[in-house]
């Protein structure tokens, strides 16, 4: 009779597959990022492809408006955005010497009002001013002057998306088969859920992310800032990442406002609007839009974002949440890891549990009214 493995020898095995895992994550990411977009899109858009079905269309021409409408709504703010980017480029140089001429009259104050000469301050200042600007101008560049590897990338997450949604039932039953015959229905009840949760949530976080592009951008606008458009395209779809995603896209429209501002009460407004943003977002709309379908743990969810944009910058940060969430639902699943679950999972309002009977008993009404409908259909064919 084989032994069991001690402890130590198991930690090291999974200390070794995080490592490898790590690696290959790092090393694949020109390939592994497109295609997790792409799962992300194709859950977003299976909803939209099964409701075109119905009314005859092909599949293939299902999914294929499907992504032609994401695709036009994507194209036109991107088209907006990178104007605003060009115009915003062209303005560097008075925008520079705003800066400058701010800063000056910031440190005369300090002067006048703490002691500190106005020489001791400019020889740090400046300098930091220099390098934020030069660095800026040649990120501005280089989104205008894409490259053909930046351009692959976004071209191939529609293809990895059509391919996903149509061969969306073959990916199923392949795994399907992957699991032994006892556990085939606990593997399909899982890939409902997932599929359940990520239409929900995403569904619900694009909405969203698009009410708050009309929010931030009007907003800022009757503020007075410059560019309110390119301010608040950034700042609505840096809310995908949770709990920082709001200050972190405020952080730019308020540096903007308090380098360039007649006034610091410029700032102050871009601070005061997005705290109402903040407030409105986490009471009213995400509860009332994306649901109460996941729930994780805050400290989990800060240190996936962590872990996240170490891998993969902002696009580990975008991608994290699906990841746990799916993860939250096979461990909640499964008795052995039912307990890392619960460290996963958020119980400040619902459990675990109650939110998967919730979701398992929307999957059977569904079925249920399916079946129905299949009976009355051929009950009238046979008629």
């Amino acid at each position: 009779m084989d032994k069991p493995f001690p402890f130590i020898q198991k930690a090291t095995f999974l200390l070794l597959f995080i490592i490898a895992a790590v690696f290959i994550m790092i090393a694949a990411q020109d390939f592994l990022v497109p295609l997790a977009f792409g799962l992300l899109l194709s859950s977003l858009l299976y909803p939209v492809c099964r409701f075109l079905c119905r009314f005859g269309l092909p599949k293939g021409l299902s999914i294929f408006l499907a992504l032609l409408f994401m695709m036009l709504l994507i194209g036109g703010l991107s088209v907006i955005f990178i104007s605003e980017i060009a115009r915003l480029a062209e303005d560097f140089p008075d925008i520079r010497q705003k800066a400058f001429d701010n800063i000056n009259q910031l440190s005369q104050y300090i002067e006048d009002n703490m002691g500190v000469s106005v020489a001791m301050q400019k020889n740090w200042v400046k300098d930091q001013l220099n390098n934020m600007f030069d660095s800026g101008s040649k990120v501005f560049n280089n989104l205008l002057d894409a490259t053909a590897g930046t351009l692959f990338k976004l071209l191939i997450i529609p293809v990895f998306t059509y391919y996903t949604l149509f061969y969306h039932e073959r990916f199923r039953h392949f795994i399907l088969q992957l699991a032994s015959k006892k556990r085939q229905d606990d593997v399909s009840r899982i890939l409902r859920e997932i599929s359940f949760v990520s239409q929900r949530f995403f569904g619900g976080a694009f909405v969203v992310v698009m009410i708050l592009v009309v929010i931030n951008s009007a907003g800022l606008y009757f503020i007075g800032l410059k560019y309110p458009i390119l301010f608040g395209v950034i700042s609505a779809f840096l809310n995908f990442i949770p709990y920082f995603g709001t200050w972190i896209g405020a952080f730019f429209p308020f540096m903007f406002a308090l380098l360039t501002g007649d006034s610091v009460n410029l700032a102050l407004g871009v601070i005061i609007f997005f705290a109402f943003v903040q407030f409105t977002e986490n009471n009213i709309l995400t509860p009332n839009i994306t649901g109460g379908y996941v729930k994780l743990n805050p400290f989990i969810t800060i240190l996936g974002l962590i872990a996240g944009g170490m891998v993969w910058g902002v696009a580990g940060m975008l991608l994290v949440i699906p990841f746990l969430a799916s993860l939250k639902i096979i461990f909640e699943n499964m008795d052995a890891t039912r307990k890392l679950a619960y460290l996963i999972g958020s119980h400040k309002q619902q459990s675990i549990s109650r939110i998967g009977n919730r979701i398992r008993a929307f999957l059977r009404l569904k079925k249920i009214r399916r079946n129905d409908k299949t009976k009355n259909i051929g009950s009238q064919t046979r008629g």
